[in-house]
């Protein structure tokens, strides 16, 4: 209860959350492309599901609402729930012309309580990049159930921590190897010190009583990135299996899945050319069935269609 509250506190932080509302997308920017990539990945499942008729379809997590003016192309009624009150009205302010047409409905809501969506009532839930927050995964897909029409859709776009992409970097690849042999279920910072795993991983209990020594802030075990989050919140992390595991014990079919794209935001020149050109191998790699098993689990983003299961 006390990371909930956390969480909520995070996101209704006004000078924390501006940044969403203030990113501009420009196409020489990394984290634009992952973003656009895997949105446009959401995009052809709506184009699939809809088959040209419109869709009332339910955001969950939608931010300040960059990705619904593209969503909303395919609704005949959107609806979204969030957690922040800011990003709220970010959103409604951004597609203020839907607003105003009684064609979106913007509300303030948590994933993980009864959403304000009649029962049987959509055709499609997207959410994207929002499940690393939720806590209580069961009530959330229990709720997205209820509010689906037989035969509804759920497309899932999630940050895969476990990606490539995140290591390239022997720190970052140290890091990401041992949470995958610790079985970690979530992180609480993106810092790459080798103090962080053992302070913020199942080690915690063997050396939390180190933590001011010596030794455990000696130049070897502390360098690296630092990342102190402000509010104590936890992420969960999540790999292509444990999210396609995750979503089969929650009642949910899975129709088709992907991972993309595989490298950006590199820091300098060089290595720009060099994994942008592996990466633009990849992406065309995956579209061929026989590659595309694999490199859907290396992906820096996993994506799911699914379909609700009519128990």
């Amino acid at each position: 209860n006390s990371y909930k509250k956390n969480i909520s506190d995070l996101w209704n932080h006004y000078n924390y959350v501006k940044k969403y509302d203030n990113y501009k997308y420009t196409s020489k920017d990394g984290i634009t492309y992952y973003l656009e990539g895997r949105r446009n990945i959401v995009i052809k499942y709506l184009k699939n599901i809809s088959n040209k008729k419109k869709l009332n379809m339910l955001e969950l997590g939608f931010g300040a609402g960059q990705n619904t003016q593209h969503f909303m192309k395919f609704c005949k009624k959107f609806y979204g729930i969030e957690i922040s009150s800011h990003q709220v009205d970010f959103a409604k302010k951004r597609n203020k012309s839907a607003v105003s047409k009684g064609k979106a409905r913007f509300m303030v809501g948590s994933m993980e309580k009864k959403f304000k969506i009649k029962s049987n009532s959509m055709d499609a839930i997207v959410i994207v990049g929002a499940l690393q927050y939720v806590m209580d995964l069961k009530k959330c897909f229990n709720e997205c159930s209820r509010v689906l029409k037989k035969n509804g859709h759920l497309i899932i776009a999630q940050t895969n921590t476990f990606s490539i992409n995140e290591m390239i970097t022997l720190r970052k690849f140290i890091v990401g190897i041992s949470r995958i042999i610790l079985k970690e279920e979530f992180q609480y910072s993106h810092s790459t010190t080798i103090k962080s795993i053992l302070l913020e991983t199942k080690l915690k209990k063997f050396f939390n009583k180190y933590k001011n020594s010596w030794w455990m802030n000696s130049w070897i075990i502390s360098s690296g990135f630092k990342d102190v989050w402000k509010f104590k919140v936890k992420r969960r992390l999540f790999s292509y299996n444990r999210l396609k595991k995750i979503i089969k014990n929650n009642n949910f079919e899975i129709s088709s899945s992907c991972g993309y794209p595989f490298f950006y935001d590199n820091k300098n020149i060089f290595s720009k050319i060099i994994f942008s050109s592996i990466d633009f191998l990849l992406v065309n790699l995956n579209k061929l069935t026989i590659f595309s098993y694999f490199l859907r689990h290396i992906g820096s983003s996993t994506m799911f269609l699914c379909k609700k299961k009519n128990l």
